[in-house]
């Protein structure tokens, strides 16, 4: 299901999860004396109608059939907050139209294709890889202003679960010396010869949250948008392209400081000759620092995703991504041993389980 529609299916469902809330509220309280209008309809824009009201707003919607589904639950939400509301039961009843719209666009959303085109995808991509890097550079922000606001008088423990300041360690309490050893990056000062000059450290912190991001944007693109832009330039240009087709020289780079971050512990191996996210500083670490993290978002490869791929060879064979029993894979090995079958014939087995599989439900 592409990002587009997804979001869709969320708003639509949480119009839904409002007004079983409300009916049932009615159900409780039929007797109310009347409602507050205003402050209803607000609380409607800003809160359960406010992602619906903006992309109506934005008019962002790629895929057309999606936009004439979404377009009646629209103009019915508009009309609610258009109109007097008199009484509760009005109230719900005129939720309820909009929540029945809903169902019906969920269910259609469902049953759609996910023809999206090839910029769709880059899109839905950059959108990902910008929300995603936002929140890792002001993930510490929190902790670092309660650090920046502790006294000695608060105490020298900080209790990671309730976020306050104790005179005494415990459980699931950490030093604040620890805390700040885990945050110290360094320091940067002037100097009359060299001018602006840093003294870097990359400590645990910023190691986890920089190396989240650089794992997940990386799983995201090769599992999720890598098979999708696939899909739409098999679709644009008339060709079986498949994922390994669909390649990136900068996400490449992104993949081996992901690697040696989390298995080498943030020291140059794989990333040693990158040449677009060239990281590595003297002392031989993936130098991932603040404003190299901020570089980033102005280095999302749009121009290399809209250019067409090359038709790959194809690997000949790919191992299966489903298990089988233990008992069922030796009783078929003693069978092919008892056989006397070659290599090459043992290998043809996996064919011959999978051709068999599609002839028995390909008819379902």
């Amino acid at each position: 299901m592409t990002d587009e529609k997804e979001l869709w299916r969320h708003n639509f469902k949480q119009v839904i999860f409002f007004v079983e809330v409300a009916q049932e509220n009615l159900q409780v309280a039929p007797s109310s004396n009347g409602v507050a209008e205003r402050s209803i309809k607000d609380g409607l824009r800003e809160g359960v109608f406010h992602h619906l009201l903006e992309e109506k707003k934005r008019k962002a919607i790629y895929n057309a059939e999606l936009r004439k589904i979404v377009d009646p639950v629209l103009e019915a939400a508009v009309t609610l907050l258009d109109d007097p509301i008199a009484t509760p039961q009005e109230f719900v009843e005129g939720l309820e139209k909009i929540a029945t719209l809903c169902r019906e666009a969920t269910e259609t959303i469902d049953w759609m294709e996910d023809e999206e085109e090839v910029e769709q995808v880059i899109d839905e991509f950059e959108t990902r890889y910008l929300a995603t890097l936002a929140t890792t550079l002001s993930s510490h922000f929190t902790i670092a202003t309660k650090l920046a606001k502790h006294k000695p008088v608060d105490g020298e423990y900080f209790d990671v679960g309730t976020y306050i300041f104790s005179k005494d360690p415990g459980p699931g309490r950490v030093h604040v010396a620890d805390l700040h050893k885990a945050m110290d990056s360094g320091v940067s000062t002037t100097s009359f010869k060299r001018g602006f000059v840093s003294y870097e450290r990359f400590p645990p912190i910023q190691l986890m949250t920089y190396g989240q991001w650089f794992a997940y944007i990386h799983a995201v693109w090769d599992e999720w948008y890598r098979p999708r832009l696939a899909a739409a330039y098999s679709r644009q240009l008339g060709e079986k392209f498949v994922k390994d087709d669909i390649k990136s020289a900068f996400m490449g780079e992104l993949n081996k400081i992901r690697n040696d971050v989390i298995h080498n512990q943030a020291r140059v191996n794989k990333s040693e000759k990158n040449k677009i996210l060239a990281w590595a500083t003297a002392d031989g670490m993936v130098g991932m620092t603040t404003e190299r993290m901020l570089g980033l978002r102005e280095m999302f490869p749009r121009d290399e995703l809209l250019t067409p791929p090359n038709k790959g060879e194809a690997p000949k064979t790919k191992l299966l991504p489903w298990t089988a029993t233990v008992e069922l894979i030796e009783e078929v090995t003693r069978l092919a041993a008892d056989l006397g079958l070659s290599r090459r014939e043992k290998n043809e087995i996996g064919n011959e389980m999978l051709r068999l599989w599609l002839s028995n439900h390909s008819g379902e």
